[in-house]
C-alpha cells in the first residue's frame, strides 16, 4: 500500500503558469495523491483553469475561499483540510519533475520532513545558472538553532508527515514565512532530512511573493523587524523546554543590545563565536569569512 500523498497548492491570479504546473503534479510516478487546491479570492481565469483541470483528473479538490487569507493563512488552512497521511507543498508556478514525489517518499523514512534541491528558471521557463544551494549551505538533519536567524527550508521542496501538524498548527501570528516556522518545528519535534537531488524547476518572475518583497521600500529594515518577531515566535513555541527557549531568547537579547556599546558588542562577538557552528551551519564561504560574517551579524548588518 501506498501513504497518500496530499498535495497543497495555494493559487492567487496564477494563470500564467498555473496549467503547466498543475499538469506536472498530475504526471508524477507516485500513484496516491490529491492535490488540493485553495484560491484566494483570484481575479483572473485561475478558476477556470483549475475547473477544466478537475473535468479532466479527480484527483483534484478545489476550495475557493470567501476572504483572501494571504498565502500563510491560506496554506494553513490547505494543511487543515489535507486528507493524505503524507503532505507536500506546491507553488502555482513551477515545474514539477516527474519522480518528485516518489523520491520524496522513498527517502522519507523515520523523518518528520524532508526537503530538496531546486533549479531556477525565469518567466519563458529557461534555466538559469542557479540552484537553491547556490549560495547558502542545505543542511541534512539540522538541529533548531540553524533556523533563528535565517531559513533554508523552501516550503515547494518539503513533503512532511501528517503528525508534524500537531505541533506546527496554528502558524503563530508573527510568522512572516510559513515554511521557516515549519523548519524550525520539524527539526526540534523530529528529524529533518535533506535530499541532495533537484526535484523542482523553480521560477523566478516578477510577479513571485519574494520578488514583490524585495520591491518593498525599506525593505532592509521590514525584514530585520520581521525577523525578529519570527525568533520570538521560536522562543515562545509551547513545545519548547526552557533552556532551549532560554537559549532563543539569549540570542535575541545580546543581537538586540550589540551596538550600546563596546563591551556588549564583544560579549555578543564571544556569543556568535561559541555557536556559531550551530546557528550558521548554513553558511558557504571559508572560515575566515564567517568571523567577519558573524561580526557583520553582530553588528545588525
Amino acid at each position: 500500500m501506498y501513504p497518500l500523498v496530499s498535495i497543497v497548492m495555494c493559487v492567487y491570479n496564477g494563470e500564467r503558469y498555473l496549467h503547466q504546473q498543475i499538469e506536472s503534479i498530475l504526471a508524477q510516478t507516485y500513484p496516491e495523491i490529491e492535490l488540493l487546491i485553495l484560491d484566494d479570492l483570484s481575479t483572473d481565469s485561475s478558476i477556470d483553469i483549475i475547473n477544466e483541470s478537475i473535468k479532466k483528473d479527480s484527483r483534484i479538490r478545489l476550495v475557493q475561499n470567501t476572504e483572501n487569507l494571504g498565502f500563510n493563512k491560506n496554506f494553513e488552512k490547505g494543511f487543515s483540510l489535507s486528507l493524505g497521511e503524507l503532505i507536500a507543498i506546491s507553488d502555482q508556478d513551477d515545474i514539477w519533475l516527474p519522480d518528485k514525489i516518489s523520491r520524496l517518499v522513498e527517502n522519507l523514512g523515520d523523518h518528520i520532513l524532508i526537503y530538496s534541491n531546486s533549479t531556477v528558471i525565469d518567466e519563458q521557463g529557461d534555466a538559469l545558472p542557479l540552484k537553491l544551494d547556490t549560495k547558502i549551505n542545505h543542511i541534512d538533519q539540522p538541529g533548531f538553532k540553524a533556523f533563528l536567524d535565517d531559513n533554508f527550508i523552501t516550503g515547494h521542496t518539503c513533503l512532511f508527515k501528517r503528525e508534524l501538524l500537531n505541533y506546527m498548527l496554528p502558524f503563530p501570528g508573527e510568522v512572516f514565512f510559513y515554511d521557516w516556522w515549519m523548519g524550525f518545528v520539524a527539526a526540534y519535534v523530529g528529524q529533518v532530512k535533506y535530499l541532495d537531488e533537484v526535484l523542482t524547476r523553480y521560477r523566478v518572475h516578477s510577479q513571485s511573493v519574494c520578488q514583490l518583497l524585495d520591491n518593498i521600500p525599506q525593505k532592509k529594515t521590514i525584514w530585520a523587524a520581521s525577523k525578529r518577531k519570527q525568533t520570538e515566535a521560536f522562543a515562545a513555541a509551547p513545545f519548547l523546554i526552557s533552556s532551549d527557549a532560554n537559549f532563543i531568547r539569549t540570542f535575541l537579547n545580546k543581537t538586540s543590545e550589540a551596538r550600546i556599546n563596546f563591551i556588549s558588542f564583544l560579549d555578543c562577538y564571544y556569543f556568535m563565536l561559541k555557536n556559531g557552528h550551530e546557528i550558521y551551519p548554513w553558511y558557504k564561504k571559508s572560515r575566515l569569512k564567517k568571523l567577519n560574517y558573524l561580526r557583520k551579524k553582530t553588528l545588525g548588518k
